[in-house]
C-alpha cells in the first residue's frame, strides 16, 4: 500500500511562547500521543489563523526543537499535524516528528501521513488512529462500491 504524501511542514503557530497543539484523547492502551500543528507555507497557516480567535504568530519549525522533543520522551509518539485548515477541522492528517525531521534533513518536499486525528465533538478533543487503517477502510469502501 502506498502512503499518503503531504507537504513537509516548516512552520508552527505560537500562542504567546507556546506552540499551538490540538487536544488529544488519551488512548485506552498503548503509547500516549502529543501533537503540534505544523504548516508547509504561509497560505495554510493564514487559513488556520483566519478560523481562530487566538492571536497566533508563525514561527519556523526548527530541527533542534524536533530532535529535543523526540529525545525527551521516548515513550510518547510525537506528531505534527499537517496543514490544518482551522482549530476544529476534522479529520486531520499527521506525521511523526521523526519523519518530519528526516524530511527536513533531506530537504524533501513531502512527508508521509502516518496518523489521522478525528474530532470527538463531545470531548472537544481528537482521537488518534494509524492512517493505514483509515486508508484500508477507504480502499475497501471504494472496492465494495465498484462491485455493487
Amino acid at each position: 500500500m502506498n502512503a499518503l504524501p503531504a507537504n513537509t511542514p516548516c512552520y508552527v503557530l505560537l500562542d504567546g511562547k507556546q506552540r499551538l497543539a490540538p487536544q488529544l484523547i488519551a488512548p485506552d492502551s498503548g503509547p500516549a500521543f502529543v501533537a503540534i500543528y505544523g504548516f508547509s507555507d504561509k497560505q495554510p497557516y493564514d487559513l488556520f489563523i483566519a478560523d481562530s480567535k487566538l492571536a497566533l504568530t508563525p514561527y519556523p519549525l526548527v530541527k533542534g526543537y524536533l530532535k529535543n522533543q523526540i529525545a525527551e520522551s521516548s515513550d510518547v509518539i510525537h506528531l505534527v499535524v499537517l496543514d490544518a485548515g482551522g482549530p476544529n477541522e476534522s479529520p486531520l492528517n499527521a506525521a511523526t516528528m521523526d519523519s518530519v525531521l528526516q524530511a527536513q534533513q533531506q530537504d524533501a518536499n513531502q512527508v508521509s501521513v502516518s496518523f489521522r486525528l478525528t474530532l470527538d465533538g463531545d470531548a472537544k478533543a481528537y482521537r488518534v488512529e494509524k492512517a493505514s487503517s483509515c486508508l484500508d477502510e477507504t480502499n475497501r469502501s471504494v472496492q465494495t462500491q465498484g462491485t455493487s
